[in-house]
C-alpha cells in the first residue's frame, strides 16, 4: 500500500514540474513576440511630430499676457510656436529655423529658447516684436540656426498714422525749416587778369656773304717726279737741253 501511495505522488510530482515548465517556455516566447512586435511597430511608424521638450516654456509679458512656446520638429525646420491669452484673448505666432546646424543648441536645446524668452517677456505683445531671434549662444553661427517670423494669427498690422498726428507733423515742418540757419552765400572766385602775351622774336636772318673763289694751284712736281724726269731727259737729249727737256716730261707725267 505505502508502494502505491509514493508511486502515485512521484507520478504527481512529475506531471506538476512537466507542467510547470510548459507554463514558463510559453511565457518566454510570448514575452520574445511581444519584444519582436513593439520593435518592429517603431521600426514602421514615422518620427512624430510633437514637442522637441518635455515641458512647454511658459512666461508672461510685460502686458501680463500668459505666453507658452512649444517647439515642434518638422522636415527641414523646427517650428517655434509662442501662444498667448489676455484678457478672453489669444493670439500665437510661428517662427521657424534650423538650430540643430549650432553646436551650442544641440548639447543644450531647452537653453537655446530660454534665451529667445528672455527678449520675448520684454513686450507688451509677444508677437510684435522683432522678426529674427538669434540667442547669444549660438551668435557665431550661420544665419540659418536664427528664428524667423512665419506666421500669426490674428495678423500683424502696422498700424496707420491718425489724422491728428498728420497735422502735427505738417506743424512741425515750417517750424524746423525756420530754426535752420541760412548757408551764406559764397563769393564767387573773380577770375585774375590774364597777363598780356609777349610777342615772340623772330630770328632776323642775317645776310649771307658770297663765298671767296678757291684758288686752284698746280701742284708742283715733287722730287721723285723730278729725278725720273732728268733720267729721261739725260737718256733721251743733249746735255744743253736736259734741263728743258725735264721740264716739260715732269708737266706732262703730271
Amino acid at each position: 500500500m505505502r508502494a502505491v501511495c509514493s508511486a502515485a505522488f512521484l507520478l504527481v510530482c512529475f506531471i506538476w514540474a512537466a507542467n510547470a515548465q510548459a507554463q514558463n517556455s510559453s511565457n518566454q516566447a510570448n514575452s520574445i513576440n511581444h519584444i519582436e512586435s513593439t520593435q518592429n511597430s517603431r521600426q514602421q511608424q514615422p518620427p512624430q511630430k510633437g514637442s522637441l521638450l518635455d515641458e512647454p516654456i511658459r512666461f508672461s509679458t510685460k502686458a501680463k499676457d500668459s505666453c507658452s512656446m512649444v517647439i515642434s520638429g518638422q522636415t527641414n525646420f523646427t517650428k517655434l510656436r509662442v501662444s498667448c491669452k489676455t484678457k478672453g484673448k489669444s493670439y500665437w505666432c510661428d517662427f521657424l529655423g534650423k538650430p540643430n546646424l549650432c553646436k551650442a543648441y544641440n548639447n543644450n536645446p531647452r537653453h537655446f529658447f530660454t534665451q529667445i524668452m528672455w527678449d520675448l517677456r520684454k513686450l507688451h505683445n509677444a508677437c510684435q516684436g522683432p522678426r529674427v531671434y538669434k540667442p547669444q549662444m549660438c551668435r557665431s553661427a550661420s544665419d540659418e540656426v536664427q528664428m524667423a517670423f512665419h506666421a500669426s494669427w490674428p495678423k500683424i498690422s502696422v498700424p496707420k498714422p491718425t489724422q491728428a498726428s498728420q497735422n502735427q507733423q505738417k506743424q512741425q515742418q515750417p517750424v524746423k525749416s525756420s530754426i535752420t540757419p541760412t548757408k551764406p552765400t559764397s563769393s564767387k572766385q573773380q577770375p585774375k587778369p590774364q597777363q598780356p602775351v609777349k610777342p615772340v622774336k623772330t630770328a632776323i636772318s642775317k645776310p649771307v656773304s658770297p663765298r671767296k673763289p678757291v684758288k686752284t694751284t698746280t701742284a708742283r712736281p715733287t722730287v721723285a717726279e723730278e729725278s725720273q724726269a732728268n733720267k729721261m731727259a739725260e737718256e733721251y737729249c743733249w746735255k744743253s737741253l736736259q734741263g728743258v727737256c725735264a721740264y716739260f716730261i715732269s708737266w706732262f707725267q703730271n
